[in-house]
């Protein structure tokens, strides 16, 4: 029975490893040097050598090197891992041992010392797919293993990996490989085996194989059995015909007609091409890669503009599409991905109509209540339905000047430089109470602070009853906001405010400002249900504001105004929040949700 390619052509030296020069280089110079690492990480896409240069570094642990650090292929230790038989290098594939019993059973066999060579080396494959017990179960082991024992581990997934199994590890990055390293490879493969294929089919394959030496070696050893033999060379069209990329000249003509959002001449090669039994889905991805590369092409890359100006039909396209237009097509096929039945032309022929149709145009999102300065209470009307009049039992005035009913324009990128700053000199506990309050302002040099919860109300209380937590803050206030503005504590955010509704007219009103509104009589008992005052207060309320206009407090659950005197915000005269004035700051009453 015969080696595949991939086997047959794996590199036994560091110098034979493809594209991955800045990694071999350094093992080498650790094997030279006598300074190899306890555990090793090597990540990256698949078929790029991350498990041939672990064997490579275990020949190179366990047998004679030259002058250059590269492993004897003619040593028995090589020749023993070769042929998969060296006791001391133990391979195990942690996609079916992925268990805390297999790391036990791992972690006992370490102590082991190596039966043949110098050091006993573990090849932990797609490490990735460890449970998060069996990793905990494997970091002792592998931040202080027996200094007989080399462990290397492989993933695909670096993100997968835990941290805390990263940082006991020297990590190795495989890149993916051009397409240039992956031809020179074929070519010497070709030439050994006897194969003949033109260049345009080794280019061909490297591009399906998008930087897999492994998967392109596969694709080589395929085409060679179907299409190879004596005298015979494989050309580019069987190659289409077998990977399934189908006809190059279709997908030229279909790509073309999509950039002149010609339907009728797109609809018409798919229909060709169908009953010609043709494969919808590599129809479609021959089109995908043309519109990538005139994408390219249209913003100036030089690699892929000699293939476009080679297609005269499809350069003169590309120069009158529009690069968001071509962006358009190729997101549009390549949902055509979600069918099932990729043999059907149906998928297809919706795809194609949707890339010739023009992109719909962006239209701007309607400011929010909270930003527009309208009330976060009713719902806003849809685009292009009129707003509906005013009742005549509702009549609301503008707040007067000075009444932040929104937080100002930059208000809140300085309140991020405000807890940015506070966190980066070590004030955590500061800034954790300050995430859960929303500024409003500054307006006319006062900054209206209001908490999202009661609980929050009750933090700020205590981070300025601290003496040393009160001049950290009033240093953070004067870098951010300047001396002369004055934080003052306003009202608890209602449910809806908290989550994003917004702070409606009158929210966060100062003391001393006026927001009038005569509201039906319907309303009147929605707010006096959620207005949260005592009769004691209201009384006294009511008799200092008997001939004025009173000030109305929008209630704290978001609910309807109602023409009832609300009482004027109250100054505290709690003795803990004297500390806060001394600050510069005013400070009102916090009312409960």
């Amino acid at each position: 029975m015969s080696t595949v390619f991939y086997r047959k052509w794996r590199p036994a030296k560091f110098r034979d490893v493809v594209g991955q020069q800045h990694i071999t280089d350094t093992l080498r110079r650790a094997v030279m040097t006598d300074r190899v690492a306890h555990a090793y990480m090597f990540t990256g896409p698949r078929g790029v050598g991350k498990t041939s240069t672990a064997r490579i570094l275990a020949k190179a642990l366990n047998s004679e090197v030259d002058d250059t650090g590269d492993p004897i292929p003619e040593a028995p230790a090589s020749i023993a891992i070769d042929e998969g038989s060296y006791i001391d290098l133990v391979e195990i594939d942690a996609a079916s041992n992925r268990g805390i019993d297999d790391i036990r059973a791992l972690r006992d066999r370490v102590l082991l010392r190596p039966a043949l060579g110098s050091f006993k080396v573990y090849i932990i494959d797609e490490v990735h797919m460890l449970t998060d017990a069996a990793f905990n179960a494997l970091l002792k082991t592998l931040e202080e293993p027996p200094p007989q024992v080399v462990m290397v581990l492989a993933t695909t997934d670096i993100h997968r990996v835990p941290a805390t199994i990263i940082s006991r590890c020297q990590r190795f990055d495989f890149r993916r490989l051009t397409n240039q390293d992956v031809i020179e490879r074929l070519q010497l493969i070709c030439e050994a085996e006897e194969i003949s294929a033109d260049d345009e089919t080794l280019n061909l394959i490297a591009s399906v194989a998008w930087g897999s030496l492994r998967d392109a070696e596969n694709l080589l050893e395929q085409l060679s059995v179907s299409f190879g033999g004596a005298g015979s060379t494989i050309t580019v069209d069987q190659a289409r015909e077998l990977l399934g990329i189908g006809d190059a000249t279709a997908a030229a003509e279909l790509a073309t007609a999509i950039l002149k959002q010609d339907a009728k001449a797109a609809l018409e090669t798919v229909e060709a091409e169908s009953a010609k039994g043709g494969e919808m889905k590599g129809l479609r991805d021959g089109v995908v890669e043309i519109l990538r590369k005139a994408l390219l092409h249209k913003h100036g890359v030089s690699s892929v503009t000699g293939e476009i100006e080679t297609a005269a039909a499809i350069a003169s396209a590309t120069a009158e599409a529009a690069p968001f237009g071509i962006m358009h097509a190729i997101s549009s096929l390549a949902q055509q991905s979600r069918f099932a039945d990729t043999s059907s032309p149906l998928a297809l022929e919706v795809a194609v109509l949707q890339a010739v149709a023009p992109p719909a145009p962006v239209t701007q999102a309607a400011p929010s209540p909270a930003a527009s300065g309208a009330p976060a209470r009713g719902r806003a009307p849809q685009a292009g339905v009129s707003a509906p009049p005013p009742s005549r039992a509702t009549a609301t005035t503008s707040p007067p000047v000075g009444t932040p009913t929104a937080p100002a324009a930059g208000s809140d990128a300085q309140w991020e430089r405000l807890l940015e700053e506070l966190d980066k000199s070590g004030s955590q506990s500061i800034t954790r109470v300050l995430a859960s309050v929303q500024p409003h302002g500054p307006v006319e040099n006062v900054l209206m602070l209001r908490p999202k919860y009661n609980s929050t109300a009750t933090d700020l209380r205590g981070l300025f009853s601290d003496e040393t937590k009160r001049g950290v803050l009033k240093q953070a206030f004067s870098a951010i906001y300047g001396p002369n503005v004055q934080p003052k504590l306003g009202n608890v955010l209602s449910p809806g405010e908290a989550n994003g509704g917004g702070a409606g007219a009158g929210a966060g009103t100062p003391t001393g400002s006026a927001s009038t509104s005569a509201t039906a009589p319907s309303a009147t008992s929605t707010a006096g249900a959620t207005t949260q005052t005592s009769a004691t207060a209201q009384a006294s309320s009511q008799a200092q504001t008997a001939d004025t206009t009173p000030a109305e407090a929008e209630p704290t659950n978001g609910a309807a105004a109602t023409n009832e005197e609300s009482p004027a915000v109250q100054e505290v005269d709690d003795p803990t929040v004297q500390m806060f004035r001394n600050l510069g700051g005013q400070v009102t009453s916090v009312e409960p949700n």
